[in-house]
């Protein structure tokens, strides 16, 4: 039987440390027994519908 590799609260601090020190903006941390995902701001976060009636901005 093979023993899963864990992850240590330092590490976990050490890599949302490197996120943040490139001016990444971390919104949430999904941890499962086969893998630690780091979810960042607006970048992996889905696309919200607007259901507004009013005209769309341009992007900047």
């Amino acid at each position: 039987m093979t023993k899963r590799a864990g992850i240590t609260q330092s590490e976990m601090k050490r890599a949302i440390k490197a996120a943040t020190e490139c001016g990444l903006e971390i919104s949430e941390v999904i941890m499962t027994a086969d893998s630690v995902r780091l979810i960042f701001g607006e970048i992996d976060e889905p696309p919200k519908p607007d259901n507004t009636a009013a005209p769309k901005e341009w992007p900047r």
